[in-house]
């Protein structure tokens, strides 16, 4: 099947066909009786020796040169010469050039210049559009193959960040020999599996990925201190509702990250997801303490990483609000 594909999207067999076919149409057309007969072939391929200049001059010179270079003026001015041309030629073919072949049929020119510059424009403007349509296809294929490349990069940023300190702590249950080990290995290879071989996906089901929000934010607990207040509330149904993958992880990540950093009686994260009227999803957590590496900075890679994300998968469909105040660092998402 890809083989065929690749045929047919071949300009090899694309142009052949085509031209196979307007010799066909332009035959049928100036026949001289009710049925096809070889005369009208032999006019018809020497009526197609001007129509082969217009229409290759226009797609390998005037378009790439001038229309795609937004030269428009020139192309106009180089495209009405060019159908000037092929009249030129069309008489040429006729006067001087059929007598020197060798055959029997007689035919002459046909010589209504208004019907010869309509049918060599209409080729012009015909070949201009199916080129600039093939052109305009294969960037939306390039973009979308960009698009679709950046998403993945986007994706993979938000895997590893959690992972070292997940099996830190899995190490300090271990050595206490403590009963929460299995289960934390149970959640940490729970969540990896998401990661590794369901987000591939354009979008997944929202429970699947409630579910790895929570055993993500369990095993943040093990890293808080006691005294941190976590709490996470899903308001609504979720009614089988899909959303693209890993979109609010980078946001619990960043509240864990700062919020619970510098352990304090005030050390809170709180998350709401209301299913009500769309999705919107909040966040919000104390302010902790910020070291060097992080630059004074909330938010960081990870803030980004989501504005990139809803700008690609949900331009103009979504709203996005920081607030960042002098205690407390909150974010509002809204996906229509």
């Amino acid at each position: 099947m890809k083989v065929l594909n690749k045929v047919i999207n071949s300009k090899w067999f694309q142009h052949p066909v085509f031209w196979v076919l307007s010799i066909y149409v332009i035959a049928d057309y100036f026949s001289i009786s009710n049925t096809l007969k070889s005369i009208d072939f032999y006019y018809s391929i020497l009526f197609h020796i001007p129509l082969f200049i217009v229409v290759y001059l226009n797609l390998e010179v005037l378009i790439p040169k001038c229309l795609q270079k937004n030269r428009y003026l020139i192309y106009a001015v180089l495209a009405i010469s060019l159908v000037n041309i092929g009249y030129g030629v069309h008489e040429l073919v006729f006067e001087y050039l059929l007598p020197l072949l060798p055959t029997d049929y007689y035919m002459v020119s046909f010589t209504d210049w208004k019907w010869l510059v309509s049918i060599f424009s209409v080729y012009l403007g015909l070949t201009t559009l199916l080129k600039l349509s093939k052109s305009w296809y294969q960037l939306q294929r390039v973009e979308k193959e960009k698009l679709s490349i950046e998403l993945n990069s986007l994706k993979t940023q938000v895997n590893p960040h959690f992972l070292f300190n997940s099996l830190n702590s899995i190490y300090s249950l271990a050595l206490s020999k403590s009963e929460q080990t299995a289960d934390t290995v149970l959640e940490l290879s729970n969540l990896l599996r998401y990661m590794l071989y369901e987000v591939g996906e354009d979008e997944v089901n929202l429970s699947k990925e409630l579910e790895m929000l929570e055993n993500y934010i369990e095993l943040q607990k093990l890293r808080s201190d006691q005294s941190t207040k976590v709490s996470f509330n899903v308001i609504g149904k979720l009614n089988n509702k899909r959303i693209a993958p890993l979109l609010f992880f980078p946001l619990i990540e960043n509240s864990f990250k700062h919020g619970v950093k510098g352990v304090s009686d005030s050390a809170y994260v709180d998350i709401t997801l209301n299913l009500e009227e769309g999705i919107t999803f909040n966040i919000k957590n104390n302010k902790g303490t910020i070291d060097d590496m992080e630059g004074g900075k909330y938010g960081g890679i990870g803030l980004e990483n989501v504005k990139r994300r809803l700008a690609l998968i949900y331009p103009n469909n979504h709203s996005f609000e920081i607030i960042d105040r002098e205690k407390d660092f909150e974010v509002k998402l809204n996906i229509k």
